[in-house]
């Protein structure tokens, strides 16, 4: 029999549901095998009790740090069940782009619509549109604006085409606003626009542009993609490895994490910040991403017991040889993930 104290552990959030209380619920209105659904999942104790009890479960949150968190406590549990964490993306978006702007015609948003839906994000950033111009959609101070569409992440030749007629133009330098971006963009297209004389800047349009209150108020700020370096590198050998010698294996390593904006990071948590890594809660790798699901082979997180967090990964060995791509994952602190894809050709051993 559950005793009081069991039912009143308390983390200060007045929607909390301790795991005892949860546990009494769900053993009481389901079996084993049953689905458990809960719509607004928090910390996951629903999803973590339910899973404990052997029910399948469904969760949903709006919140980032909600699904970081909660995902972090079932991987905690022991023999814990295979799962997915699916993200609404683009389909969310392309709902609020039909219904705010207009409905697409033949696949394509009117001419009407698309110019709404850029003149109401340069509005929200601050900017003022442009006309006449080809990838150009406005102009903030001395900076030209270019906007990536709601259903597609912003491409290389997308900034590239930008960057082009920037400089046709005699502007120095470009603001690229996206929801969505090709993997590897950062570092490769920052330097390439920079060689060509124009300074680019990478902006993540906040989901917060969707809800209306948000927007009318201007709590949606944008922000600066943060920057993931890592490094594909050959295991060394040394007693108690897996991995035998000539065998073709890969390891990653983080090699520097920075978010920019850090002014806007409260001091409290500045002052606790020592090192890039600091900013790091969780990293994992997909060893053979094939550009549409994210397939967790390796992952490493920090709990409330254990803060440290290694930054390089445990060895993978190939079944055979070929070209690779890994995809590396950050999760920050903040609830905000960060990928690299990184290319890898496996020798013969």
């Amino acid at each position: 029999m559950l005793q009081p104290a069991d039912l009143t552990q308390n983390a200060g959030y007045p929607t909390q549901k301790p795991e005892a209380i949860m546990e009494r619920i769900i053993e009481a209105t389901s079996g084993p095998g049953s689905l458990v659904a809960d719509f607004f999942c928090g910390s996951g104790t629903t999803l973590a009790v339910a899973e404990k009890l052997g029910r399948r479960w469904i969760g949903c949150d709006l919140g980032r740090w909600a699904v970081h968190v909660t995902r972090k406590r079932l991987m905690g549990i022991e023999d814990c069940k295979p799962f997915e964490v699916l993200n609404l993306g683009k389909y969310e978006r392309q709902y609020w782009q039909g219904v705010t702007f207009g409905e697409k015609k033949e696949r394509h948003l009117t001419e009407q619509a698309l110019y709404e839906y850029l003149a109401f994000i340069l509005k929200l950033y601050g900017a003022q549109p442009v006309a006449g111009l080809i990838h150009l959609h406005g102009k903030k101070g001395r900076a030209m604006i270019h906007i990536g569409a709601v259903d597609a992440p912003v491409t290389i030749a997308e900034i590239d085409a930008s960057v082009e007629e920037c400089v046709q133009l005699k502007q120095p330098e470009l603001y690229v606003l996206g929801w969505e971006w090709e993997m590897g963009l950062y570092d490769l297209m920052v330097e390439a626009a920079k060689m060509k004389g124009v300074k680019l800047v990478l902006l993540q349009i906040p989901r917060e542009v969707m809800e209306q209150q948000a927007a009318a108020k201007g709590d949606a700020r944008f922000f600066e993609l943060a920057y993931l370096e890592a490094d594909v590198q050959k295991p060394a050998v040394r007693p108690g490895l897996s991995v035998r010698k000539g065998d073709p294996a890969v390891q990653v390593a983080l090699k520097d994490f920075v978010i920019p904006n850090t002014e806007l990071i409260p001091e409290e948590v500045r002052s606790k910040i020592k090192k890039w890594s600091d900013y790091i809660d969780y990293w994992a790798v997909d060893w053979d991403f094939q550009n549409d699901t994210f397939m967790q082979g390796w992952v490493a997180f920090r709990t409330r017991k254990e803060r440290k967090l290694p930054l390089v990964s445990d060895p993978h060995a190939y079944d055979k040889p070929g070209k690779y791509r890994i995809l590396v994952k950050v999760i920050d602190i903040f609830g905000n993930d960060t990928s690299q894809a990184l290319d890898v050709e496996v020798p013969l051993p």
